[in-house]
C-alpha cells in the first residue's frame, strides 16, 4: 500500500509535473499528500489510472494515520519475525 506521495516519487516527477498532467494546481497536489482523505473522486480516478493501481493499493489519509500505519505494519513484521517458530 502506497501513498499519493510515495507514488509521485516511484516514477521520479515533481508535484508541479503530475499537477499539470492531471489539471490541478501543484498546491492540490501539495494537499492531498498531506490529507487524502477528502480526495474528490474524480482526482482519485486520475491517480489509479496514471499509476495502474487498485483503489485498494492506495493509502488514503493524514500524514500522520500514514506514519502510524507504517510504524504498526513494521511493528507487526518486526513481531512476527522473532516470534517465528522454526520448521
Amino acid at each position: 500500500m502506497k501513498t499519493l506521495k510515495q507514488l509521485r516519487l516511484s516514477v521520479g516527477i515533481s508535484q508541479s509535473e503530475l499537477a499539470a498532467m492531471f489539471g490541478v494546481s501543484s498546491k492540490t497536489i501539495q494537499n492531498m499528500e498531506k490529507d487524502s482523505s477528502n480526495i474528490k473522486d474524480s482526482l482519485l480516478s486520475k491517480y489509479l489510472k496514471a499509476f495502474e493501481i487498485g483503489y485498494d493499493e492506495i493509502f488514503l489519509g493524514k500524514e500522520y494515520e500514514i506514519f502510524e500505519f507504517e510504524k504498526r505494519k513494521k511493528e507487526k513484521i518486526v513481531f512476527n519475525l522473532k516470534n517465528k517458530q522454526p520448521n
